[in-house]
């Protein structure tokens, strides 16, 4: 903590006083010059480093705490002090130290020796005489007084080194130190400098204005922070929702494309299927025509050869009527007519440029109060090129 405010207020009046001796040719009479010298020692106060002090005089220098109504300070007979908790431990400590001598040495008397933790004098003492040390009342007498003197932050020039902003400047809104009143913002050239206590007492309802203000625009940024994290949980959760959407209504025409992938399976097996079986139809018909033509030419050629003439012309007449029945048709062979089979995609660029466009994504703004008129919904399309339907 900074030191206790800086007293300027003497000198700042013995030089208005030296300037209006000179300004106006006349001189202030002994009396009012015992009132200025009476009201600048009121107003006269100490500067120190409170935190410097503190350490120095207020604080036990073994345990570092601060001495109050349960760390009285203790002085010892070297005139140094400390607290009277760390006093009695070094007592403590010692006596422990005698209890595990030898046995002769524990029946002597309690007194044990203390070294001064400051000056590292020794003294011997007794747990009662501990008890009996006399408080160190300069040590109270400081604390009293720090505890009923008024505090101050003071805050130097950053131009000036070592001088108190003890003044305000009106027109540039700025704290000055003594110096500046004299150099940079001079009355002569139109600065308006008061004192900087006056400064704040007639800025003190402005500044609380202005924090109110802010502390009512936090309020309701922090309210707006918390809208726009509930809208981005919703978003959250709507984004979810339409994957899942997305997902179920193409698993939907995935489901349909294998069913129709199943159908087309299923047509072309029996497609294919009846035709073979045709051609296979068609085959044994002629194996069978070929199988009886070979049987009869086999006995026509046995009769031949046995000259058995009547068989001969027997055989013969059967083979002229089983030839004369109609022939077996075969287009395949006979008029090269093959049959075969395409798949027909003739729907498949549209099926195509129809799942490129398939669905978008409707975004709408809805009012979130009754002041606010929602807006009209509109879809967003994907960027790539459509074809038309």
């Amino acid at each position: 903590m900074a030191a206790a405010k800086a007293a300027y207020y003497e000198q700042q009046h013995a030089e208005m006083a030296e300037r209006d001796k000179h300004d106006g040719g006349c001189t202030l009479s002994k009396e009012g010059e015992q009132n200025l010298s009476s009201m600048a020692l009121n107003k006269r106060s100490m500067v120190l480093d409170e935190e410097t002090f503190e350490d120095q005089f207020l604080r036990c220098h073994v345990c570092k705490d601060r001495f109050c109504p349960s760390r009285m300070p203790k002085l010892l007979p070297c005139h140094h002090s400390f607290c009277s908790i760390c006093i009695s431990q070094l007592y403590l400590t010692e006596s422990q130290q005698r209890q595990n001598l030898a046995p002769a040495f524990r029946a002597m008397p309690s007194a044990v020796t203390i070294h001064c933790p400051a000056c590292r004098a020794s003294f011997m003492t007794t747990e009662e005489n501990i008890q009996k040390l006399p408080t160190d009342h300069r040590v109270v007498q400081l604390m009293d007084f720090v505890s009923h003197t008024d505090r101050y932050t003071v805050t130097f020039c950053s131009k000036h080194h070592l001088q108190p902003l003890n003044f305000f400047c009106e027109p540039c809104v700025k704290p000055v130190c003594r110096d500046c009143t004299v150099l940079d913002h001079k009355e002569t050239s139109g600065h308006l400098v008061m004192d900087l206590e006056e400064a704040l007492n007639k800025y003190t309802p402005v500044l609380d204005k202005a924090i109110h203000e802010m502390e009512t625009e936090s309020v309701t940024m922090e309210e707006k922070r918390i809208a726009l994290d509930t809208a981005i949980k919703s978003l959250d959760k709507q984004r979810q929702d339409l994957l899942q959407q997305v997902h179920t209504t193409f698993n939907r025409l995935r489901q349909a494309l294998m069913e129709r992938e199943k159908d087309l399976e299923q047509l072309v097996q029996c497609e294919v299927e009846k035709e073979k079986n045709k051609l296979l139809e068609k085959s044994d018909q002629l194996s069978g025509r070929r199988k009886t033509l070979m049987e009869h030419a086999h006995t026509l050629k046995t009769a031949k050869e046995d000259c058995n003439v009547e068989e001969m012309f027997r055989i013969h007449q059967e083979v002229r009527d089983y030839r004369a029945g109609p022939p077996i048709k075969v287009r395949e062979v006979d008029d090269g007519l093959m049959t075969s089979f395409t798949l027909n995609t003739r729907d498949e660029a549209l099926m195509m440029s129809r799942i490129s466009n398939f669905a978008d994504l409707n975004t709408r703004v809805e009012a979130t109060c009754s002041r606010v008129r929602p807006m009209q919904s509109y879809p967003m399309t994907s960027t790539s090129n459509t074809s038309p339907h």
